[in-house]
């Protein structure tokens, strides 16, 4: 008899690929916790101190008012920004997509996520890819810079009476205002696409790409210089409403004990709040505290790392509108977020650059698929 061969075979089990994304995001997450854990352990006794007297929730209601106002500027800045692109751009869209925004920024690691969410949008409304990013660029400097000018005018004021190494940090904010400024005029001089013009030729390296999105900075923005002015006022004032907050939270936590003055706050929280700009989830959690512990003791604050942890309660409590806004509109983001990669690639490999000018009828299709994508998130209808 003919031995014939089984078709039957053992059965495995399926590969387990390894993930090392998942390595990557888990290890800023796993170092904030660290930091945090490091913060709360030295301050311990001042956390017990805080909480065995009474808490004036008075303070804290307000300061989560003045802090919600800033988050309003900040969705109005960007949404003046846009307009200057796109002019069918809705309010109530910008506003959504800023609590979006402000979300994942709390949780993701950078700012990345709801750029990303904004840049999806924006292209679905057939506004270019160089121009999106334009726009949000441009918001991330004015915003940056903003503080740096807080940061330098409260510095001007206090010289006088700043200990020396406070006014080492005067310096250092005036030389970051400085650079800042020589990088916004670099911008819209395009100085280093006029004296290196291989910098911004074909390619698709990393360099080259960054020198094209900084080149659509200037030529979407530098005959709007009004618009770039005004954002940087918007920018200030935001930011100066976040330091009155944290100047309430503080008050709230210490009520006897915080002799640091609203002017001295006004010199170091900038400071601070520059230090959440580092890729760490929850906004550099830890990172951010053990800054706050260090700048603010110069000045003879009691508690510099509770009133940070305070304020992140203001920037949590917002948290919680802007999940209900996320919800509300689930289904839209979701639906960005899954086509915000076909869309960019798209863009990358046939992004239309041939010719400005559109005949009669695509202008009529762009301008009808603008407004209908304008009008696209539930929120405020």
């Amino acid at each position: 008899m003919r031995e014939t061969k089984s078709s039957w075979q053992p059965m495995t089990n399926p590969t387990k690929h390894f993930r090392p994304g998942l390595v990557v995001n888990a290890f800023p997450a796993a170092l904030g916790f660290t930091l945090l854990g490091l913060v709360l352990w030295r301050n311990s006794e001042k956390i017990g101190e805080v909480f065995r007297h009474w808490l004036d929730l008075r303070l804290l209601g307000l300061g989560l008012l003045i802090y919600q106002v800033s988050l309003f500027i900040t969705f109005s800045r960007w949404y003046m920004l846009v307009r200057v692109v796109e002019p069918c751009l809705k309010l109530r869209a910008s506003i959504v997509l800023g609590f979006i925004g402000n979300l994942f920024s709390l949780v993701i690691p950078g700012p990345a996520g709801g750029d990303f969410i904004k840049a999806a949008y924006l292209l679905r409304m057939h506004i270019k890819q160089t121009q999106a990013v334009a726009s949000m660029l441009i918001d991330r400097i004015i915003g940056l810079l903003g503080l740096f000018v807080l940061a330098a005018g409260a510095g001007g004021l206090a010289w006088g009476v700043a200990t020396p190494d406070v006014r080492k940090l005067i310096v250092a904010a005036w030389v970051a205002l400085g650079l800042g400024v020589l990088l916004l005029a670099g911008i819209f001089t395009q100085v280093l696409t006029r004296s290196f013009p291989g910098l911004g030729g074909e390619g698709h390296g990393r360099l080259t790409l960054i020198m094209s999105e900084l080149k659509a900075v200037s030529t979407t923005y530098r005959s709007r210089l009004d618009v770039v002015l005004a954002g940087l006022g918007l920018s200030v004032f935001g930011h100066a409403l976040n330091v009155l907050a944290f100047f309430l939270v503080g008050k709230m936590l210490f009520p006897a004990g915080m002799t640091t003055t609203l002017a001295q706050h006004y010199l170091m929280v900038p400071l601070i709040l520059f230090s959440t700009v580092v890729p760490l989830p929850f906004g550099a959690l830890g990172l951010s505290e053990g800054v706050s512990d260090q700048l603010l003791r110069m000045v003879g604050h009691p508690g510099g790392a509770l009133a940070m942890m305070g304020f992140r309660v203001l920037a949590y409590g917002c948290g919680l509108s802007a999940a209900c806004v996320y919800l509300t509109n689930q289904g839209e983001v979701r639906a960005l977020s899954a086509s915000a990669p076909h869309r960019i690639d798209q863009k990358r490999v046939g992004e239309s650059d041939g010719g400005e000018d559109q005949d009669l009828s695509q202008h009529v299709e762009t301008s009808r698929s603008r407004r209908n994508a304008g009008e696209g998130l539930a929120v405020g209808r």
